[in-house]
C-alpha cells in the first residue's frame, strides 16, 4: 500500500495504530486483544501498510534471526535478578518476610511457562522488532526514549480505565513509577537487541520479568503493607525494580562502548 514508506513514516503510522487499539480495547476490557496488539498492528503493518512481509530481507529486520543465545544469561541476571533483589531488599529492611511457596504455585508456573513467553513474544516484536530499528535515525538513546514512552502509553488506559492493573496504589504514585519504569526497561531490552540483532534476548528478559514479579508476589513475599511493597517498592511499579534496572540498562551501556571502543582499529582512535 505505502511501500516507500520511510522508517520514521512507519514507525509514526504504528504508533497511532498500536496507541489506538490499545484505547478502544481496554475500554471493554479485551485483555488478550490487548496483549496482542502490538503483533497484530506489526503484521497489519508488514503485510499491508508497507508490504515488507512479502520479503525475506523484511522479516529479518524484525530481528527474529539470530536467537542472540549469549544475551540471555545476561536478561535473565538484569530482569528476574533484579526482581529478587528487590524482594529481598524489602525483607531486610522488615516490610515483609519471605516464605516457602504454598499450594498452587507450581500450576500457576506451568501456566505462566506457556502463556509467558507468548505474550511476551506478541510485545517485544512490536517493540523492539518492528518499532526500535525504524526509530534508529534519530539515535540509540532518542530510539529507545520513544519506545518506552509509546510502551507506558500503550498501557495507560487499562491502568486508567479498567480494574485489573495497578488498580489498588494512589494513581498519582503508580503513573510516573511505572512510566519510569517502563522507559528503564526500554533502555536495558533495547540494548540487549542491540548488542545481539535480535529480539529474542529482549523477549527472554521480558518473560523473566514477568514471571518473576508475579510470583513472588503471589507465594513468596508476605506482608502487612501490600500497596507500599507490591506497588511502590517492588513488582513493575516499585523505586527497588526501577534503580535496579535503571542501573542495569546504565551498566548495559557502558559495557557496550568498551566493546566497541576496543574493537575499533588502532589508527580510529588516534
Amino acid at each position: 500500500m505505502f511501500a516507500q514508506l520511510s522508517g520514521r513514516a512507519a514507525a509514526a503510522v504504528f504508533i497511532v495504530l498500536v496507541l489506538a487499539v490499545s484505547a478502544g480495547t481496554a475500554t471493554v476490557a479485551e485483555g488478550l486483544v490487548l496483549a496482542l496488539s502490538p503483533l497484530l498492528v506489526t503484521l497489519a503493518m508488514m503485510l499491508v501498510v508497507t508490504r515488507e512481509g512479502y520479503s525475506r530481507a523484511g522479516w529479518r529486520r524484525l530481528g527474529l534471526t539470530p536467537l542472540g543465545l549469549r544475551a540471555w544469561p545476561l536478561a535473565l541476571l538484569t530482569t528476574a535478578g533484579v526482581s529478587l533483589l528487590a524482594a529481598g531488599a524489602v525483607a531486610l529492611l522488615g516490610l515483609a518476610e519471605l516464605t516457602a511457596p504454598g499450594d498452587g504455585w507450581l500450576s500457576n508456573l506451568l501456566v505462566l511457562c506457556l502463556t509467558g513467553p507468548v505474550l511476551a513474544f506478541a510485545e517485544e516484536i512490536g517493540w523492539r522488532g518492528y518499532l526500535q530499528p525504524r526509530l534508529d535515525g534519530l539515535g540509540e538513546r532518542a530510539a529507545m526514549l520513544v519506545v518506552g514512552l509509546v510502551w507506558a502509553a500503550w498501557h495507560l488506559p487499562y491502568i486508567l480505565l479498567t480494574p485489573y492493573y495497578h488498580a489498588e496504589g494512589n494513581r498519582w504514585l503508580v503513573l510516573p513509577l511505572f512510566t519510569t519504569t517502563v522507559v528503564a526497561f526500554s533502555f536495558l531490552l533495547g540494548r540487549l537487541r542491540a548488542r545481539s540483532g535480535s529480539v529474542w534476548p529482549a523477549v527472554v528478559g521480558h518473560f523473566a520479568h514477568n514471571a518473576t514479579f508475579a510470583l513472588l508476589g503471589t507465594y513468596v513475599i508476605a506482608t502487612d503493607h501490600p500497596v507500599l511493597v507490591n506497588e511502590y517498592l517492588t513488582g513493575d511499579t516499585g523505586l527497588f525494580v526501577l534503580a535496579g534496572t535503571a542501573g542495569c540498562a546504565a551498566l548495559t551501556a557502558v559495557s557496550r562502548a568498551g566493546a566497541q571502543h576496543r574493537a575499533a582499529p588502532s589508527s580510529a582512535r588516534r
